[in-house]
């Protein structure tokens, strides 16, 4: 078995290196933002951190999205 190994390309390079950027802003962004906040829902108040709230609200938006691309995919 020979295995032909190939060098990257710029393609990969430039990939590699958005999502090493992208860690280290997410990484950075995480740090930053490490106090907690007041919360306010329709019947309760909770204190989080506010890293937190922003995970959760960027992955209910990537999920809406998922959901309403597929709905006009299917129309």
């Amino acid at each position: 078995m020979s295995s032909k190994t190939t060098p990257p390309d710029s393609k990969d390079t430039t990939r590699v290196v958005i999502a090493a950027v992208a860690v280290l802003a997410v990484v950075w962004f995480a740090f930053a933002n490490r106090q907690r906040v007041n919360i306010s829902w329709w019947l309760f108040d909770r204190q989080s951190r506010l890293i937190y709230v922003i995970v959760v609200s960027a992955a209910l938006g990537a999920i809406a999205d998922r959901f309403l691309l597929s709905r006009n995919k299917k129309n």
